[in-house]
């Protein structure tokens, strides 16, 4: 018979499994398929066995469901269909999504025994569950729910509407999202929140292929809403989630200074560490150029006298976000600066450097400072010349109530920057 992949009945050259009549009837509905009322472009997923979520773009014939054992149907939004071109394409995996129709449907059951052609039953997407993503990005996963009989003992009859009790039947994909579900996970439904009861995440669609369960079953209980969900966004658990980005910067710069101001988060109280699997970058914007200008890498320069903000946004969800002032004031023709941003605390045993220099007419000069460091109790801290001239190192050993004030003087011109020691 020769190895064939699952999504396409061919072998591994590329050629068409012989089944009897195949070619000649797959050409016939390919050439007059398309002929038909109920055709339709669609973009469907489970055709690439390598890759389950890749959509292709294919053309199908979409008709409403029977049951074939009692000639009666099935729910109004669920239809059989059928792919007529490309015609090689004779398999559709439970838990594939199609758009077309301008719906999103769901493969709930294949019919692709013995078949030259692609077909199955597909259930409407009919409500919409949002999430949020490792960002907090709102993500929303088409899910089908079922008007049918509650599960739990109820006098009322269900079958064409859907009480504030009832139990709900409900289909959705398994992907990146749905796979964090759980027995009791909470969801939103328009105005209502419901948990989930019964899930089964573990039916696969090969016996012996564990990556082969693509759908999730379960059913819906209604819940009451927390403090912390959102009706308005129509996430469970909203308001527990939290990112806040901080950053370091000299909130005042001479003309023709230079900093760089870099950004770093929290995720739930828990620090940020740009990874492979999570990246982590930030987008800087200046409000006025003609004051500061700020590059890609967050290295602000100050061009002219006046006031700007850098707005400090994460590119992964520009919704978290921060923005910083800077005043640059009237420029003098000689001054001290720190030439690095001075961070606003340092936590325990960890080490920052700072640095200063003497301008002269925007220039700065490599005249010799002296740096000043009180505060806290010398046990506190410790101080380390560092190399490069007008630079040294601070160590922190643990927390002070009083902040470390630095101080770089040179003559009659000095500048000062106050940082925190925290745990």
């Amino acid at each position: 018979m020769g190895n064939y992949p699952r999504g396409n009945r061919q072998y591994s050259d590329g050629s068409l499994r012989p089944q009897y009549l195949a070619n000649e009837t797959q050409a016939y509905i390919q050439e007059m398929g398309q002929y038909a009322s109920n055709v339709f472009a669609a973009d469907c997923q489970g055709l690439n066995p390598d890759d389950f979520f890749e959509w292709k773009r294919v053309q199908l014939r979409s008709v409403r469901a029977a049951q074939a054992q009692t000639g009666s149907t099935m729910p109004g939004d669920w239809q059989r269909i059928h792919i007529i071109n490309p015609a090689n394409y004779t398999y559709l995996p439970q838990g594939a999504m199609l758009k077309y129709a301008d719906n999103t449907w769901i493969v709930f059951k294949d019919k692709n025994i013995a078949a030259f052609q692609g077909q199955a039953i597909v259930r409407r997407c009919n409500a919409v569950v949002n999430l949020l993503d490792w960002y907090g990005n709102i993500v929303s996963l088409p899910i089908s729910y079922a008007k049918m009989e509650t599960l739990g003992n109820a006098p009322h009859t269900t079958e064409n509407t859907i009480t504030s009790k009832n139990y709900i039947a409900c289909i959705c994909q398994l992907n990146e999202y749905s796979e964090k579900f759980t027995e009791n996970t909470r969801i939103i439904m328009g105005k209502t929140a419901y948990a989930m009861r019964g899930l089964d995440d573990f039916t696969r669609e090969f016996t012996d292929d564990p990556d082969s369960a693509h759908l999730l079953t379960f059913t819906i209980e209604r819940v009451e809403l927390q403090s912390y969900d959102s009706a308005e966004y129509g996430v469970a658990d909203y308001y527990g989630f939290s990112w806040e980005i901080s950053a370091n910067w000299q909130n005042s710069m001479k003309v023709g200074m230079t900093q760089t101001v870099t950004p770093t988060s929290r995720r739930n109280g828990n620090a940020v560490v740009d990874s492979e699997e999570h990246p982590i970058s930030y987008y800087f914007t200046s409000s006025n150029e003609s004051v500061l200008t700020v590059d890609e890498y967050g290295v602000v320069t100050a061009l002219g006298e006046g006031t700007a903000d850098i707005l400090i946004e994460l590119a992964q969800n520009p919704s978290k976000n921060l923005t910083i002032t800077i005043d640059v004031p009237a420029a003098e023709s000689e001054y001290v600066a720190f030439t690095e941003s001075v961070p606003q605390y340092i936590h325990e045993f960890e080490s920052i450097t700072v640095s200063a220099a003497y301008f002269e007419n925007g220039e700065a000069t490599a005249e010799e400072l002296t740096f000043s460091f009180t505060g806290p109790t010398s046990g506190a801290f410790s101080i380390t010349a560092a190399d490069t001239p007008n630079t040294y190192r601070i160590t922190a050993y643990h927390a002070a109530t009083t902040p470390l004030k630095v101080t770089a003087e040179y003559e009659t011109y000095s500048i000062s920057a106050e940082i925190q020691l925290i745990t």
